[in-house]
């Protein structure tokens, strides 16, 4: 699996990466820049990849404060619009490199990031406290490309990732506080290996847990449940593979509830009939896929690793069914550009994994990136809108290369580089936010902390 290769490279990444040397930049002032329809901005960060941050006084905003590079962040957006960012594997306040759980937020309105909490060090412990007790004391242990929703007060719930817990943690923004909401508070792997509790399918228990895993697809549904689906984890027996399980989630209760999908590794994909929904369809076991929820409840899903190898199939999963809408149902397969900034029925993005997704003001849905089966990085730029794709910025080709133009000016040349696992937000005016992400693409081996903003 793709996670296999960048447990083992990313050192390597981060010691060549620092050896490389560029110009860095510290935040530009929001609202300083005027960027025409389709242009990349570089808002803030370096250009130098492999920087670590500058926390500056915790709790206080600041223009020279930055997280430092990272991949495989938790990311989200609060009912003030302000973007927050936690954990993933980087370089925090030094070089030394590891899992991260230090605590985010970025103002647009002000063009600050403010340290909220969490350690400048990497690889270090939760503090569990009590159950369901917020604490400012708490804090989850780092982790990578773990699992998250938004409920409808605001605040962030976080379930596993790579540390090999089960652990379910909220948020609250307006206190600052963690709270452990249940789970597992250790791996267990001396006395094996990690396992999920499935219970009877559909029927919610205190006892069910899913086994831990990251890269899922999440979305919250028109109640409030939070919904999951697959990722790379450890299923009920303790195997360690792709997943393709369906779970619900009632914040209320913080009850799982296994809704369908096997409860073993390695599921295979059933399309069924292009544009038709079947309760025997499924995407099957699949991790990394880029993923939306369209506000009326529905999933779109798009590509990840299955058990074949890497896709560009789209779905949608409305009603308790899963719809093969767009792409193809062969692994691996190149993308079709067509012409920049024009809808064509056959235009459609390559397979790849680890996308940055976006869903704008209008519904569409819009993907950035990624790696695919050689593990090369893109930097090209998408949108499915009205039933068809249409590539709107970067190079059909993966160069290693992007073009940070001037610092806060908007520019038709600009190109974020190649990357993938970045994180990713919409602003109150529609704008697509990026930060951070890694490339592995040699010899042009990058982890970053730079943000742009691009203008629909």
């Amino acid at each position: 699996m793709k996670s296999s290769i960048y447990a083992l490279n990313l050192a390597f990444v981060l010691l060549a990466a620092a050896a490389l040397t560029g110009c860095g930049g510290s935040m530009g002032p929001s609202g300083g820049h005027a960027a025409a329809a389709h242009d990349w901005t570089w808002i803030g960060g370096s250009q130098t990849p492999t920087q670590p941050g500058n926390y500056g006084t915790q709790g206080q905003p600041s223009s020279q404060n930055i997280p430092g590079s990272r991949q495989g962040s938790a990311y989200w957006t609060d009912r003030q619009g302000n973007f927050w960012l936690f954990s993933g594997y980087g370089v925090a306040g030094t070089q030394s490199d590891g899992r991260l759980n230090d605590l985010w937020e970025y103002q647009p309105s002000s063009g600050q990031w403010t340290w909220v909490s969490g350690p400048q060090q990497p690889n270090q412990p939760a503090v569990f406290g009590t159950t369901g007790a917020a604490s400012p004391n708490n804090i989850p242990a780092g982790r990578v490309q773990a699992q998250t929703w938004t409920d409808s007060q605001g605040n962030l719930w976080l379930f596993s990732g790579t540390n090999f817990y089960s652990d379910m943690w909220k948020f609250t923004p307006s206190t600052g506080y963690w709270t452990f909401m249940g789970g597992s508070t250790q791996s267990n792997f001396s006395v094996g290996p990690p396992k999920g509790v499935y219970g009877t399918p559909g029927q919610p228990s205190a006892t069910n847990l899913p086994g831990p895993r990251t890269n899922a697809i999440t979305w919250t549904d028109s109640l409030g449940n939070f919904w999951m689906y697959g990722g790379s984890g450890y299923d009920i027996n303790g195997q360690d593979a792709l997943l393709g399980d369906l779970w619900r989630f009632t914040p209320n209760n913080a009850e799982w509830t296994w809704m369908g999908g096997p409860s073993t590794v390695v599921a295979p994909t059933s399309y069924g009939t292009k544009g038709v929904a079947s309760s025997s369809n499924t995407p099957g076991a699949r991790s990394g896929s880029a993923f939306w929820s369209d506000g009326q409840g529905n999933l779109w899903l798009y590509g990840g690793e299955d058990t074949d190898g890497y896709g560009n199939d789209l779905w949608k999963y409305s009603n308790g069914e899963w719809t093969w809408i767009a792409g193809s149902n062969q692994p691996d397969q190149s993308g079709v550009y067509g012409q920049k900034s024009v809808p064509s029925p056959i235009s459609t993005p390559g397979a790849r994994s680890n996308c940055v997704s976006w869903m704008d003001a209008h519904g569409n849905l819009w993907l950035f990136g990624g790696d695919d089966e050689n593990a090369l990085d893109y930097n090209d730029l998408w949108e499915f809108t009205n039933g068809q794709w249409v590539w709107m910025n970067g190079p059909q080709v993966t160069t290693g290369y992007g073009s940070f133009g001037t610092l806060g000016i908007g520019s038709s040349s600009n190109e974020p580089p190649p990357r993938t696992a970045a994180g990713g937000w919409v602003d109150r005016s529609g704008n697509l936010w990026l930060f951070g992400g890694f490339n592995l693409d040699i010899p042009h081996v990058a982890l970053y902390n730079d943000l742009w903003e691009y203008t629909p």
